[in-house]
Parts: structure tokens; sequence; C-alpha cells
């Protein structure tokens, strides 16, 4: 398949960019998706069974978002309120070595793990890109990736791809040739590992006052 890189679509990164604010509190603005069915016969041919044994966490390609590089990320379904788009094949994710869903942290009982409230705003903007899944005409391809293959939020998913045009050192976004859908996220049992009850937070705590 030849893939050709897209344009931005500016409301959904300006919306994955961060639409959430203080630990608890919820964007109204945004409202979760509609369960979707989605066309698997657009998108099983960028299905792989193995994963890449070789991979770049996402924070690692955002700090330096050169388009046209083919990359091979590992991420979490996770970043925003609802990392998905209805009808488009997009997806957010999120780094899980910076990033901690909100069920990783003890005592908290948020219904939406995934919009990752808890951790820093400056974290998560370096932390999440957003993958899309293109035709051969470089168009996103009209069905949903939420469902498809068993995806949803926290799937770990391992993706091939190129960096698109457009992204820059605010927004990382990737097209997809290849993804690999874990039957479990290998950080599932991961400490936090930033903002609120983070591990960092924690040493802080217990270092000696000067």
């Amino acid at each position: 398949m030849t893939i050709k890189s897209t344009q931005l679509l500016p409301a959904f990164l300006a919306a994955a960019g961060l639409l959430l604010s203080a630990c608890g509190e919820k964007a109204t603005e945004e409202k979760p998706s509609a369960e979707t069915t989605s066309d698997d016969s657009a998108l099983s041919e960028f299905v792989v069974e193995e994963a890449h044994a070789e991979l770049k966490q996402i924070s690692e390609v955002f700090a330096n978002p050169e388009p046209g590089t083919e990359v091979v990320i590992g991420g979490e379904v996770m970043g925003r309120m609802n990392p998905f788009i209805d009808g488009r094949a997009m997806v957010v994710l999120g780094d899980p070595t910076k990033l901690t869903p909100c069920n990783r942290r003890p005592g908290d009982e948020c219904t939406t793990p995934w919009d990752v409230c808890c951790d820093l705003p400056e974290v998560i903007k370096s932390s999440i890109t957003t993958v899309q899944f293109v035709d051969d005409d470089g168009k996103i391809i009209k069905s949903s990736l939420k469902g498809f293959n068993g995806i949803k939020e926290l799937s770990y998913l391992t993706v091939a791809g190129t960096i698109a045009e457009g992204s820059n050192a605010e927004n990382l976004l990737i097209n997809a040739t290849e993804v690999h859908v874990a039957k479990e996220s290998p950080y599932k049992d991961a400490l936090p590992v930033s903002g609120h009850g983070s591990e960092a937070e924690a040493a802080a705590e217990g270092a000696p006052k000067e």
C-alpha cells in the first residue's frame, strides 16, 4: 500500500490538546463517542499478527517530529476523554512511560481512566500522538477504529508508519502502515509515572527538607 501524508484535522487535534484540567474534573465540551461498528475490510490489511520487536516511545518521537520519517511506536489508547473519532479511522495514543491512566492510581475511582486527567498538562501534550489510517489516495478511511479487532480505550497498540505532514513541536500525527493489537498492555501493572500520586511525587514528599 502506498501511503500519502494528509493534513491534520485541526478540530480533532485541538480537542486532543487538552480539554481537561485538574484531577477529577471533566471537560463538559466533550461527549464520549457512541458505540460504532467498523468496516473490517478497509482496515484489516493494516493488521499484523506479531508486534515489532524494536520501537520508540511516543515522547521520543515527539521530540523530533520530522515529516516523512518512518517510525515504529507503542502506546495505549489514552490521552483524552474520547480518544476515537466517529466514522474516521483515527485514534489518540499515549506514551505509557510518561502517562498513567487513573485506574492505576490507588484509590482513584475515575470512570474514564483513559483521560489521564491526573497527569501534568505539559507531560500529556508531549506524550500523545494521533494515529490515522489512510487509503491509497491519502484519505482517512471512513470507519471508526473503536471495536475494530478489539481496539478500545486503554488497548495497547504497536504501530508502524510515517510521520505525516503538518507534524511539529505542538502536534504529532502518524500515518499508519501496520498495527498490532496486544491482548493486554505490558504496562497494565505499572506504577504512576507523573502527576498526582506519581513515584516522583512520592519520592519528593519523602525527601529530607532543607
